[in-house]
């Protein structure tokens, strides 16, 4: 190497050491001088969060900087579910649905839609007729009207939808809820897979360009969801259901296993054998800095415990840029902005994000970011 290129590497070599370092002296999410999670994975896949959208109320707030800062995909935590956006046959409320949906197309931001069918924040009109339990005609109906009504409206504008949310139970069979009950065998084929499908049709018929997400939790973490969500998307998918992609949840611990989560992947991306471009998302990601010992009881917070919770993040992040550099993952949506705003909080606080309450980054945020930087 000669001495100007010897010179010349020196000095971009002290260029990037002192952008890294400058980057670190940002305190909150929102500096102008804190890097961007969007931006540092620009080329693996889009970050976004779950919001609400009183975070958009005010252009001054730390969320809302928060959000254009670090964000370029979005969904809504709660008000585009059922009960939220369709509380009676007669009823639909669009109004905050619609001011997400303005607001990431006004700042280049994909939003996604969750979710059009859950067994849970559903109303029960659905399943009722005259004060008696519906019938399965009429819930094939009311799913078909319920599903076209919705994505008729944003068609090109929300780019992935949640379709149907948590269908697999704990025990890894098809969860018993009044959609399968009621619904059952319609089309006596053998299985009860038939509100699913019904659901996935009208969602492609009303919009065939957005991708159609059957979402669930554990699929991370537990071998018998996998393996029974991979069984129930390769028999509806032989069958010609539309189903785009599968969504993870990624509700995952301190110390997860990273390399159980890796395996549980590998057996739904064996489904890209009958639907080449079928593709993942992480769809609700946090991680919960508690875990429990053999009696059940609660790990305190220990300095240990906040390092373990470091080194699963990257570990983790390792791996989700793995499965983007096989072309199956291209986004990842964290289940809050902060620290203190997520569901995990309760009789306790929990500290399952990059970015802490008041908005401050925590030393992993910086450690995530630099991750791309060291491939």
């Amino acid at each position: 190497m000669g001495h100007f290129a010897r010179i010349l590497c020196a000095v971009v070599a002290a260029a990037v050491l002192l952008c890294s370092c400058g980057a670190q002296t940002a305190e909150f999410s929102y500096d102008d001088n804190a890097p961007s999670l969007a931006e540092a994975y620009k080329d693996y896949f889009r970050v976004g969060c779950a919001i609400n959208t009183w975070n958009l109320d005010n252009p001054d707030s730390p969320e809302y900087k928060t959000i254009l800062k670090q964000f370029n995909t979005l969904v809504l935590e709660n008000e585009s579910k059922p009960d939220a956006v369709h509380p009676s046959e007669d009823t639909y409320n669009f109004a905050n649905f619609d001011k997400f949906v303005d607001f990431c197309e006004e700042n280049d931001i994909v939003p996604r839609g969750h979710t059009l069918l859950w067994h849970s924040q559903c109303p029960d009109w659905f399943f009722k007729d005259g004060g008696k339990e519906v019938s399965a005609d009429v819930l094939i109906q009311r799913i078909k009207d319920h599903v076209t009504t919705i994505v008729s409206r944003y068609k090109g504008r929300v780019k992935s939808w949640d379709v149907v949310n948590e269908v697999i139970g704990d025990d890894g069979q098809l969860r018993y809820s009044n959609w399968s009950k009621i619904v059952g065998d319609y089309d006596g084929d053998g299985d009860k897979y038939d509100f699913i499908e019904t659901a996935f049709i009208a969602a492609h018929e009303a919009d065939p360009d957005a991708r159609l997400i059957i979402n669930d939790y554990s699929l991370e973490s537990s071998s018998s969801k996998a393996i029974r969500m991979y069984n129930a998307v390769k028999k509806m998918l032989e069958d010609g259901v539309p189903i785009d992609g599968i969504g993870f949840q990624m509700h995952i611990g301190n110390g997860q296993d990273v390399a159980a989560m890796t395996e549980n992947y590998q057996i739904l991306a064996r489904l890209r054998e009958i639907k080449p471009d079928l593709v993942f998302e992480v769809t609700e990601m946090d991680m919960s800095t508690y875990n429990q010992d053999q009696y059940g009881n609660n790990i305190p917070l220990t300095k240990e415990q906040e390092e373990l919770h470091a080194k699963t993040y990257i570990d983790t992040f390792n791996m989700l840029m793995d499965l983007s550099e096989e072309g199956l993952l291209d986004s990842i949506i964290f289940w809050g902005l902060c620290d203190g705003n997520s569901w995990l909080n309760g009789q306790r606080d929990n500290y399952p994000f990059l970015i802490a309450r008041e908005f401050k980054l925590k030393p992993e945020f910086f450690d995530i970011i630099d991750l791309p930087r060291k491939r």
